[in-house]
């Protein structure tokens, strides 16, 4: 369409050129055929324009009143594309589940657009439902690749070629109070994995605390701490292999510290007693019942304002550090389906999207608090928007400079998790020991990769 219009302009241009070189007489005639020749392609243009493509857009975005949420800053998007683009015009749907998504890209054309977490890149692009997005990714320069968190490619990539585009970016940090590891020895927080755990019984030894460090607050993490410990989930070829002293000392560190603390039952029930209580005025970072969790920065920003509710002072009372080791890394994110007749204009739209822009505009966040996004710029924005909290800030410097990795993308990830979540879980428990579960583990994990590979 670009080149069409290009066309246009350039025969224009020539026809003017033309006429301006000839004498009175033969320029006048050839400005009459140029008028004409401009009525006709005015007409021609008019006629193209009017030949509109519709682009679907699948949202699993909640439709929300806020201006400020999610869905109304992707609809203001939309919206203003659809004002400045006569011949694309985007139809966006909201509330759409991944089950939703699947069943209709199974069998039609639509939606042509849809987003959803990371994961369910490599089973959707082994049936043939993604579009291969290599080619507009790598050869459209406006689209800026390298303007993005370099690491967040990994969960967009699958065996080499790229089906997805990030769209939201998100880690862990710890969140400690600064009064508690001091009062417990501990003038800043930890920076090796041997310490932290170390810091965590020294907290929970004071008598002011009821625990130092909850491995299982909010939930029992199977990324984050084997990403502390550097530890990997396959080998250099891709294969499975969970069984290593890295991946042991992730969750051996874990069950010490559980067991320390009075074991899996108390770690479960103060995990029933406060987590209600996160994100406000008696979070129990904020009171000093525990000395630090390790927490998703989308609960940076609630903590924030409960603090300042409360009187509890960001960089005095309480404070977020990266975690030892490497940090984990997830996003959600854009995919075009592989039967759209329109991958062109599909591409257009995920592009606007997706462009810095978008994301710096995106960035804002429900109630103007700040959003993380895989852009540099729109990190960098975040950095000088008025309105955005310190501590969020903070987070987003820490995630353009930590050492990030992610769970690694395969068809059968969901199984992978599941099998980790379930013999752990029996081993934090008591009832399973470590070399059963670390057995289990690789044996269900390898009947799947057997599976999703046909063997």
């Amino acid at each position: 369409m670009k080149k069409k219009v290009i066309g246009v302009l350039l025969a224009t241009a020539m026809a003017f050129g033309l006429a301006a070189c000839g004498n009175s007489a033969g320029g006048e005639a050839v400005k009459q055929e140029t008028e004409k020749a401009e009525e006709a392609k005015a007409g021609t243009k008019e006629e193209k324009s009017g030949e509109v493509t519709t682009v679907t857009l699948w949202s699993f975005k909640a439709e929300d009143n806020d201006p400020t949420a999610s869905s109304s800053r992707l609809k203001k998007l939309i919206d203003d594309f659809n004002a400045s683009h006569e011949d694309i015009q985007v139809e966006v749907s909201f509330g759409k589940t991944y089950d939703n998504v699947v069943t209709a890209i199974a069998s039609q054309d639509t939606p042509d657009l849809f987003d959803m977490y990371w994961q369910y890149a490599s089973p959707l692009a082994a049936r043939g439902a993604l579009y291969d997005l290599t080619e507009f990714v790598e050869n459209d320069a406006e689209f800026e690749k390298a303007d993005f968190l370099e690491r967040v490619w990994d969960l967009c990539t699958v065996d080499g070629k790229i089906y997805s585009i990030p769209n939201l970016a998100s880690s862990s940090f710890a969140v400690y109070n600064k009064n508690v590891l001091k009062e417990a020895g501990w003038e800043n927080f930890p920076t090796t994995f041997e310490d932290m755990i170390q810091c965590a019984k020294d907290c929970y030894d004071l008598e002011s605390t009821s625990m130092g460090m909850n491995p299982l607050s909010p939930w029992l993490d199977n990324v984050l701490w084997p990403s502390m410990t550097e530890a990997s989930w396959n080998d250099a070829d891709g294969n499975p292999v969970f069984d290593s002293e890295a991946m042991r000392l992730a969750y051996s560190a874990q069950k010490e510290l559980i067991d320390y603390q009075g074991g899996y039952a108390v770690a479960t029930g103060w995990e029933s007693d406060f987590g209600p209580a996160r994100g406000s005025v008696t979070d129990p970072i904020l009171t000093g019942e525990a000395g630090f969790l390790l927490l998703p920065d989308s609960a940076i920003s609630s903590i924030y304002n409960a603090g300042v509710e409360a009187g509890y002072a960001y960089g005095e009372d309480w404070g977020i550090a990266r975690v030892p080791g490497k940090s984990m890394f997830t996003a959600a994110v854009y995919e075009m389906n592989a039967k759209t007749k329109n991958p062109e204009a599909s591409w257009e739209v995920m592009s606007y999207l997706n462009s810095k822009e978008a994301m710096t505009y995106l960035a804002e966040g429900e109630k103007g608090v700040g959003a993380l996004m895989p852009r540099k710029s729109a990190l960098d924005a975040l950095l000088e928007k008025e309105g955005v909290c310190d501590a969020l800030k903070e987070v987003a410097v820490l995630l353009k400079e930590a050492d990030l990795q992610s769970f690694p993308m395969s068809g059968y990830v969901n199984e992978y998790l599941g099998a980790i979540g379930n013999n752990m879980t029996a081993y934090m428990e008591g009832t399973m020991d470590m070399d059963t579960a670390v057995s289990n583990i690789q044996e269900e994990v390898q009947a799947a990769a057997d599976a999703f590979n046909g063997k």
